[in-house]
């Protein structure tokens, strides 16, 4: 009798362990989204508010990855308008072995107060992952591609920059990019855009360090510069950008 209660036990168990394994593992979604906001005002001798927002897309199945970003910037000084500038960017990257990838990249700025009210590119090239750990990845990419912008004859500000001629012209753009997560509810990311062509040269880097509250809510620092290879006489060749907002995660 203790013999077959001892069996029926140890079936029951292999049982519940068979079914425990079998219990089909989560798959995460294809896709994830983010959406961020931020806001400051400074008042005194001088007042000053910002409005940033930045809404971004990822989709990843099989060998194929697409991404959309779109950003939004709004700055006003002693109640007249200092900056707006919009910007969307599409790209599509293709597997074609385990590190390598084809890419398309489509990037559109508005810029009310830039060099160029439209700033239009459109490029191809490959791209190639360098390093893939769980807490580091980097990749780079370079390629032709094709630039059309048209000038910001505007401007009013002395300290603007102003270039009159419309540029349509073949372009080399290459980028590098790297995500590290020290921890757990911290990431820093950073990005280098390079373009060059006959009109002007620019190099433009991001740098983000985002701070999770929970999983779904963080707080993000970012920094921003652009350094074009010609100005005018007198004027600086950089401009950044800083700025503090809450990021929302949603997948």
């Amino acid at each position: 009798m203790a013999r077959n209660i001892l069996a029926l036990l140890l079936l029951a168990s292999t049982a519940a362990q068979a079914t425990d394994d079998d219990r089909p593992t989560p798959i995460p979604p294809p896709w994830t989204s983010e959406i961020e906001f931020g806001y400051h005002a400074l008042g005194g001798n001088s007042d000053s508010e910002t409005l940033n927002s930045r809404v971004g897309f990822t989709y990843v199945k099989n060998q194929y990855r697409q991404t959309a970003e779109a950003k939004y910037l709004l700055a006003e000084k002693d109640g007249e308008e200092d900056k707006r500038k919009g910007q969307i960017e599409l790209q599509s990257d293709m597997k074609i072995n385990e590190r390598t990838y084809v890419l398309g990249n489509a990037n559109y700025v508005d810029d009310r107060y830039g060099p160029y009210f439209t700033d239009f590119t459109l490029s191809t090239g490959l791209g190639y992952q360098l390093i893939r750990r769980e807490t580091f990845q980097m990749e780079v990419e370079a390629g032709p591609g094709y630039r059309h912008q048209e000038p910001n004859i505007d401007e009013i500000d002395d300290d603007d920059i102003i270039i009159p001629e419309t540029v349509d012209e073949l372009i080399i753009r290459g980028s590098a990019k790297f995500i590290w997560k020290p921890s757990k509810n911290v990431e820093v990311n950073a990005r280098a855009t390079g373009i060059g062509g006959n009109s002007n040269s620019t190099l433009e880097t991001e740098l983000n360090v985002t701070t999770a509250i929970n999983d779904h809510v963080a707080l993000k620092f970012s920094n921003s510069q652009k350094v074009n290879s010609w100005v005018p006489d007198g004027l600086k060749k950089r401009d950044s950008t800083m700025s503090v907002s809450v990021l929302f995660k949603i997948n």
